[in-house]
């Protein structure tokens, strides 16, 4: 008898438990290297632009890796590509936190770690699509959740870290600590239900749709083994317009991401303090990010997608006038909300495109430019703010791009002439 058929619910949460903690470790270590950033510039003489260009190299390596990661999850499985990312991950913050050089803080934590931080988006979101026919905004808007969790418990503790120890030691902890929580949960991760000789989440109610349709009508959601699927879905008008607003979205919230708490110290904020602005980012990002999933599934990820980019942008100018604590508060409420809402709406509006077809190139594409976004933004605002010599300019860049990102998503249009907002009610048309 089958182990799992013991438990009191489906195995597809398991798993998606297990990726959420794993998501959660791994959002803790990328996303609060704002707290890193002012620390790391004073011990080592480095300027913000070089250090900040350390973590706009981990995104950008983290972008390009996505096809190899892709590759070897295809060829290995989703659990092994994790087990490598978890070596990665700890291999990569003990070298970092030796560094003596600048080239060696790109090197490790640009290069290194970069690789390893790519294993656990596109898998995880593809393997949790596997799992589940329904429900499965919630199974997203879960992991999404534990994205911004991560930062919101550990940004005040790395700090305290740092004050008590140095920025070496505080990232060598982290990296140790998270390999070893990385292994035990990957060991939870696998890739389909077959594998466990389970149906997905729902299933049963989706064959006994299946089977009320014609052959000839039989929705794209239903036809997940066609042919060189990658190659039919690029030539679709989705395709690159997705990869730009994920590249001007991330380019948008990355800025303020890496650089919000140097700006509150700049400001006269203490460090602690402007360490608990990164945890309410989180908060409100975390909120946001299960109930932006919610709204992509039922009202279409398109909607969503516009709404979180205009908070977003909009959270951003306030930035402009933000000299107290209360007021980068401000800016945590309306930035926190759209940028959570922001990043969940891809994987959905994904398969609201393009149904249940296999799309973990078509996602990774979109991930590309999320990297090559989120690189672009951080070393930006380093820039800007050196040639500055404040971050006026870095926060109307930020607002600026994010706008542009809200102009473009307007434009996306269903790939098949039809509204992409629940994918069982649409037609595949042929493949040329």
């Amino acid at each position: 008898m089958n182990s799992t058929s013991r438990l009191p619910f489906h195995y597809g949460w398991v798993v998606v438990i297990a990726g959420s903690l794993l998501v959660l470790i791994n959002s803790s270590l990328f996303l609060t290297f704002a707290v890193f950033l002012d620390p790391i510039s004073q011990a080592t003489g480095w300027s913000r632009a070089e250090v900040s260009g350390a973590y706009a190299l981990h995104w950008m390596v983290g972008a390009v890796s996505v096809f190899g990661i892709g590759w070897f999850t295809d060829r290995f499985g989703t659990r092994r590509a994790l087990f490598l990312g978890a070596l990665l991950n700890a291999v990569s913050l003990a070298l970092a936190a030796r560094s003596g050089a600048l080239w060696q803080l790109y090197l490790f934590y640009g290069g290194l770690f970069g690789v390893s931080r790519s294993t656990f988006l596109v898998p995880i979101h593809v393997t949790i699509g596997m799992w589940f026919r329904k429900r499965l905004g919630i199974a997203m808007g879960i992991v999404s959740v534990a994205m911004a969790l991560g930062p919101l418990l550990l940004s005040p503790v790395i700090r305290y870290l740092i004050d008590v120890t140095d920025w070496r030691n505080t990232l060598l902890l982290l990296g140790l600590a998270s390999g070893v929580l990385m292994v035990i949960c990957s060991w939870f991760i696998r890739d389909q239900p077959d594998d466990l000789g389970l149906r997905a989440y729902g299933e049963a109610e989706a064959a006994v749709a299946r089977a009320e349709v014609r052959p000839e009508q039989r929705p794209m959601f239903y036809q997940a083994d066609r042919p060189d699927f990658f190659r039919y879905a690029a030539k679709t008008q989705p395709f690159g317009l997705m990869i730009l607003v994920h590249f001007l979205g991330c380019v948008s919230h990355s800025i303020p991401l890496t650089h919000v708490v140097a700006m509150a110290t700049d400001k006269g904020i203490a460090p602690m303090a402007a360490a608990t602005i990164l945890s309410l980012m989180s908060l409100f990002s975390m909120a946001s990010s299960f109930g932006f999933s919610v709204l992509a599934d039922v009202a279409g990820g398109k909607k969503s997608l516009a709404l979180a980019l205009f908070l977003q942008a909009g959270g951003i100018l306030i930035l402009l006038g933000s000299h107290d604590l209360w007021m980068f508060y401000l800016f945590t409420v309306v930035f926190g909300l759209g940028y959570g809402g922001e990043m969940v709406a891809f994987p959905i509006l994904n398969r609201q495109y393009y149904g249940n077809a296999p799309i973990a190139k078509v996602y990774g594409a979109q991930m590309v430019g999320a990297g090559l976004g989120m690189a672009g933004g951080a070393y930006l605002g380093g820039l800007l703010f050196d040639l500055a010599g404040n971050y006026t300019w870095a926060i109307w860049g930020a607002a600026i791009i994010g706008y542009l990102g809200l102009a473009s998503t307007f434009r996306l249009a269903s790939p098949f002439g039809k509204p992409a907002v629940k994918a069982e009610a649409r037609t595949l048309p042929p493949m040329p």
